[in-house]
Formats: C-alpha cells, structure tokens, sequence
C-alpha cells in the first residue's frame, strides 16, 4: 500500500499581538486567512510530489503492482489537488467577506457620524432661534455649523467627544450662550449628567461652565468673537 511522501509541517503562524482597542475578529480573520495560505502551499507541494511519483510509477514495467501503485497515487494525487482548490476558494471567500464587512463598517461609522453630527446641529438650532428667533442671521450660523461639524479639521472626530463638548466649542467659535443649565433638561444632558464624560460642559455638575461666554477667554488675536448683543445690534434689519 502506498503511504504517500512524507509532509514536513511549517509550524502555526502566531497569532498577531493585538494592542489596547485591536479588532479581534479582524487579527482572527488575518490568522485563518494565514492558514488557508499555508495549507494551499502544502497542498501543492505534495500534489506535486505524487505528479512526480506517478510518472516514475507509469516508466516501472507494467505489471500488477504497479498498476495498485498508480491507482493508489492517483487517488492521493486527487485528494491533495481538491483541498488545494478548497483551501484556495475559501480564502477568496474569506477576503470577499472581509472586504465587505470592512466596506459596512465604514458605511456603519459614515452613517454614525452624520446622525451625530445631525444632532449637535439640532441643539445649536435650538440655542439659535432662542437667541436670535426667526432672524435671518439663523441660517448664515446654521450654515457655518455645519461647516464646522463636516470638517475633521474643526471638529475632530465626533464619535471620541461628547455631545455636550462639541456643542460647547460651536456655541464658543459663534458667539452663543449655551443656556447649560436649561439644555440639561434634555435627554442627551440627561445622559451626559449620569455619565459625566470628560470634557462635556455637565462632567462636573452640578457646577457648569461660566455662561455667557466671556471673550476675555480668548486668545488676544482672536477678534472675531462678538456677544449676541452686538451680533443683534449689527445684523437687525
């Protein structure tokens, strides 16, 4: 009976060091697609030894051992080539799947970012109308959150600061009383309050931050900082 060649196994990739906040099942996926690798190449380096087995098994005179051993490689030959093509095919399917999910996490944090950037706009519109009510200097500002929100250079990654703080900086660059005491009536307040996220205006509270914002605050150079009273004053028709 014909026992086959001998295999000498590669030893087990290890696993790949996973830091502080590393994606488990990304290094697992890494590491199974290492092992289909592995097993693909094995595969084929003993397919290819049967190949070389079998033509020197068919140059042996015919005669009824031969012809066991030939059947017998060709059978392992089979064997060895079809785990080949399936350790070859389930690592195209493990990268098709890896892509996707990839590609849904990125739509997932696309889609996470806007409804929390979306939020934040509703909370400043909020702060807005109550300072300047239905003034037509409530869209320009409107507009100028938005800039701020869908511009990381500005805002910084949304889903790292809490709600309270990026509404503190956008009230802060636009001259705006925040009102933390009545805004703390508010589920995401509310939320901030229990939670006590730092940099949220409600870390602390019941003690919040001064209102209204003084402009002695700022740096020297910045002297685009108006109150609402002066904006008022300049924008009323």
């Amino acid at each position: 009976m014909f026992a086959g060649p001998a295999i000498t196994h590669a030893p087990t990739p290890a696993p790949a060091p996973s830091g502080p906040g590393a994606d488990n099942a990304t290094t697992n996926n890494e590491r199974q697609l290492a092992i289909l690798s592995e097993l693909a190449e094995a595969g084929l380096e003993i397919a290819l030894a049967l190949k070389t087995r079998i033509v020197e098994t068919v140059a042996l005179a015919p005669d009824a051992d031969s012809a066991r051993a030939c059947a017998d490689l060709a059978r392992a030959f089979d064997r060895a080539s079809r785990a080949v093509r399936m350790s070859i095919a389930l690592r195209e399917r493990l990268l098709k799947e890896a892509a996707g999910g990839a590609q849904a996490m990125r739509d997932a944090a696309h889609g996470a970012r806007n409804e929390r950037a979306g939020r934040v706009r509703r909370i400043v519109g909020r702060i807005t109308k109550g300072v300047w009510k239905d003034s037509p200097v409530c869209e320009l500002l409107d507009r100028q959150v938005r800039e701020r929100l869908f511009d990381p250079d500005i805002s910084g990654e949304l889903a790292d600061r809490p709600i309270g703080a990026l509404v503190a900086q956008i009230c802060f660059d636009l001259g705006l009383p925040p009102g933390w005491r009545a805004l703390a009536e508010e589920a995401w307040a509310q939320a901030e309050i229990t939670e006590r996220p730092a940099g949220s205006p409600y870390a602390a509270w019941p003690d919040l931050p001064p209102e209204p914002i003084d402009p002695g605050d700022l740096d020297d150079e910045d002297d685009a900082w108006n109150d609402p009273d002066e904006m008022r004053g300049e924008h009323d028709p």
